[in-house]
This record gives structure tokens, sequence and C-alpha cells, in this order.
């Protein structure tokens, strides 16, 4: 058996050890079952269905769309949503001697690009060009203008305009399937003129009687709000204005803010709460279901950890748990979760300062898979059917024959201080009783068994990082040290028998805030 170079026993031989040893041997574990004959039902999908982004103008560099492709290819994301589509810099409207003039030249070259790895759209409609706008105060570094337009006659033409245009360069069944998202957070000053409201409600008015004017079908929704604001007072709104809504987005978040860092500065802490995030997902689909438009579709346009663009709470590996834990409490509530955001190529607080900054991506600038990104990855790998399950921190399918197990465990850290001098330290997990995992009426057969994992020092190349002394900038070295460090090789992989019984069981090692994929391939 080997040791690693502290002398622990080496992770992956632990874990095959354990592997060999016959379930049930040991107390206490956590005795996971899964019935390849009890099929619950088809997998829902709702976490793939969106990811988040900056800006257009960063989504054509060439590292950017690589990192877009990398994670549509190993996770499998539908739409992208992003930030200012009307933004100055991609030159959609302005005026000249008092005219309206409209250039979709760079819009159609970001879409082009996302319909080229296989993603759509989720159109944001945001933020306000300039000669456009009734006012010059602007947010973010790539100064995003939330002022109401200063012709509301002006802004309903543009709008039809534009989805006009649309139909036109990119077929009318294609922009169909797209969604239109009236504006961002309007309920925050900054992102919309005071955060008012009822000057918000006049602008989903106006941009969906403008939309639909072109094509009924498209789809347009709101009001895409901070911290699930507004939504029953915009349902009866629509209601009583008579307007077309169809869906509903707002956002949330994981942690907690009014916090100091270890500098005096603003700072946010995790929220330990067990319903952190889910408690709010399934208090928007209850206002939903008790509006005057029940069964809405829902969709949850941002989400993490945090709303901090500079939190290291996104680079732990504890993100790859919280996901997991905080996905499988709102399943059932919501037809979409976009993560926000698929990488740390974001500009909302200026370019990304270093190699691992607490950035909301699921990939480092360099394109570094940080563990966040394998709890989508693993999610991507599960079978179609679901399997019953009387775990609550698991998902069980099939495939075929074949079996796929994701397992984890989420434990809220013993938290004393914000989260930005907390997550900068180094934090090993805890051994917890393994899992017992059985998986009955299995054909007979030869089966390669896989485990992949993914917790502290396995796929997390933020914890080797830290020992590093975070610096600013990675050597070419260093980069491929830390891909390799998250190149997901699997723990173990061995064959396995499965007899007449049709049954397999084994007992697989966990700690706070592993996350497991295991998997049982019929070989031929």
């Amino acid at each position: 058996m080997s040791l690693n170079r502290s002398g622990r026993i080496g992770a992956a031989a632990l874990a095959i050890t354990m592997l060999l040893t016959p379930a049930f041997a040991r107390t206490p574990v956590r005795k996971i079952a899964a019935d390849m004959a009890a099929v619950a039902g088809a997998r829902d999908m709702f976490w793939q269905d969106c990811v988040g982004a900056d800006h257009p103008g960063i989504l054509l560099r060439n590292d950017n769309l690589a990192h877009l492709r990398l994670t549509h290819d190993e996770l499998g994301f539908k739409y992208i949503r992003f930030h200012g589509i009307f933004h100055d810099d991609m030159e959609a409207y302005r005026e000249v001697n008092g005219v309206p003039v409209y250039n979709f030249d760079k819009i159609d070259a970001v879409y082009d690009a996302i319909l080229k790895t296989g993603m759509k759209p989720f159109v944001e409609i945001g933020f306000m060009p300039h000669d456009l706008a009734t006012g010059d105060k602007t947010i973010f570094y790539w100064k995003a203008n939330g002022s109401p337009p200063k012709d509301w006659t002006r802004w309903s033409d543009f709008m039809a305009a534009f989805a006009r245009h649309l139909e036109e360069r990119f077929g009318k069944a294609e922009v169909e399937s797209w969604r239109f998202e009236v504006w961002n957070e309007p309920n925050l000053d900054g992102f919309w003129t005071d955060g008012n409201q009822e000057t918000y409600f006049k602008l989903y008015d106006t941009t969906v009687k403008a939309i639909k004017s072109v094509d009924p079908a498209l789809l347009v929704g709101g009001p895409a709000t901070a911290g699930i604001g507004w939504v029953p007072e915009f349902i009866a709104h629509a209601r009583a204005a008579g307007v077309p809504v169809d869906f509903i987005t707002t956002h949330t978040y994981g942690v907690k803010g009014g916090f100091l860092d270890e500098h005096g500065e603003g700072d946010n802490k995790l929220d330990a709460a067990p319903g952190s995030v889910s408690d709010d997902v399934w208090t928007v689909r209850r206002q939903i279901e008790s509006s005057p438009m029940p069964g809405l579709p829902l969709y949850f346009t941002e989400w993490s950890t945090s709303y901090n663009p500079r939190d290291p709470i996104h680079d732990a590996y504890l993100s790859a748990a919280f996901i997991l834990e905080k996905l499988k409490n709102t399943e059932g509530a919501v037809q979409s979760m976009s993560y926000w955001t698929y990488t740390d190529l974001f500009e909302e607080a200026g370019p990304p300062p270093a190699s691992f900054h607490g950035g909301f991506g699921l990939v480092n600038r360099e394109g570094i898979r940080k563990a966040s990104f394998f709890a989508y990855k693993y999610l991507n790998e599960l079978g179609s059917q679901v399997l019953r399950n009387g775990d609550t921190e698991s998902w069980l399918t099939r495939e075929g024959v074949n079996f796929t197990g994701l397992i984890w465990n989420y434990t809220v850290p013993d938290q004393q201080e914000s989260n930005r001098p907390f997550f900068r330290k180094l934090h090993p997990s805890t051994p917890l009783a393994p899992v017992a995992l059985s998986v009955s009426s299995l054909q007979p057969g030869t089966y390669r068994l896989t485990l992949h994992r993914t917790g502290f020092k396995a796929n997390d190349a933020y914890s080797q990082y830290i020992e590093w002394g975070m610096p600013k900038d990675l050597s070419p070295k260093r980069i491929a040290l830390l891909r390799q460090l998250s190149g997901d090789v699997p723990e173990t992989e061995i064959v396995v028998k499965v007899g007449a019984n049709g049954r397999f069981e084994r007992i697989i090692p966990i700690r706070t805030n592993d996350v497991l994929l295991v998997k049982l391939t019929r070989m031929p």
C-alpha cells in the first residue's frame, strides 16, 4: 500500500482497499440502496438548462469561446445568458443628427459564436444605449447604463426592429426557441433607475408588446429581480395591464451580506441555513401557483454560492457539494437554475486580477477546472432514468443495464469569519462513516467499476494554489500541474463480477464535502 508525501495512505490505495471490502462489514455506515428494477422516472434536467456569462464583447475572445465550448461539451448546458447585449460597444443603436440608426452586425457575431457551440441565447434585454438613455449613471467596469429610455416610442421601435432582424437573420423557428428576459435586477439601484418598480413595469409592457408585434410566439418574461423580489407584484401588474408573460425569472445566492473581512472591508458569509437557495426557489414557485397565472415556467437566471465577484468560496472545493445539495433540494420547483457563471473571464469588477481570485466561473481565467465544474460534469454523466432512493444526498440512475450513482456530503463549515479570510486558508476534510452501496437487479456478468472523487485535494486545484502562497500569476509549469490535478482521473477502476443474484455491494470511503461518481458499466 503506497504512502503519499505526507506519510498518509494514498487516497487511491485506500479507496481500492475499501472497495474490495464486503459491504456492511463495518459500522456505522451510510447505507445507499439502488434497485435497477425500481425506476422512478426520467431525470429532471433543469440544472442543465442554462449558464451565465458576463457581457457580449468578451464572448468573442478566443480564450472565452474555448471555455464556452468546454462548458457545453463536458457539462451539456443548453442556453447562455449574459448582460449588455445593447451596451454601446455592440453599436446596435445610435442617433445621427437625431435620427435612430440600428446596426446588429456585432450582435450577429456573438449569436453566431454561441450557436456554433451548440448552445442558444437566453436574451437578457439591456442595458440602455447611451444615445437612448435618460441619464449617464453607469455600473460595472464596462459601464452599463441602467437608465430608462428618453423616448419610449423609439425604444419600442428598436425592440421591434431587433426581433424582426433576429428572425430574418437566424430564422423564425430558431428564434422562437430562444427566450427574451426584460432587463437585469431592476429592483436594485444602479441596475435600473432608483430600482423603480413602476418604471420597470412600463419598460416590460413596452418591450413585450414590441417583440410580440413581430411574432407572438416569441417567449418573453421577467422581472429578473435580485433576491426573488417583485414576483407577485409583477404577475398582478401583467394581468391588470393585459400584457403576456411566458415565464418568470429571478435570482438567489447562498450568502449573507453585511460582514467585514480581516481588513475591515465589506464581505459576505456563507449562509449556513439548510434552506438557503432552495427556500427561495420554493417560495417563488408557491407565489406563482397562488397567482392569477399558475403554472408559469420558473427560471432562476442567476444563482451560486455568492453574488460577490471576488469571493474565494467560488474557488473552494466545498462549492461542488453545495451545488449538488441546492439542486437536489430545488428539483420539482423550477425549470432552470442558471449557474452564474461558466468562466472567470468576467469583467464586472474589472479584468480578472489573479489566476484564482474568487471569480464566479466554473473554470478559472486559464481554463483550469474548479471543483464546482465537476458537480456539473458528474450530473451530466448520470443515466437517463432515476431509481427510487431514500438517501437525500445522492442521485441513483440507470442507462440500459448500466448503473451510475452520484453521492455527496454537504457539511457547512464552522466559519467564525467572513468568506474572504476563511476561504483563503486550507480546510482539510474530515472522514465520515463510509457509504455502504448496494445495487440489486443487475444483469449477471462482468462490469467495470469506476469511482471518481471531487473534494479536498481531489479535483481541487485551489488547495494547491493556496499552498503555493496564492501567487497572482502562474507559470506554464504550474498551470500544467493544476490541469493534471483537476484531470478527473478515476480514483478506482477495476473489473467486478455480478453473480446470478444480480447484486453488487461495496464500502466506499467519504469525507466532508466529498462528491463521488460511481459507475458500473457492463462489459461485453
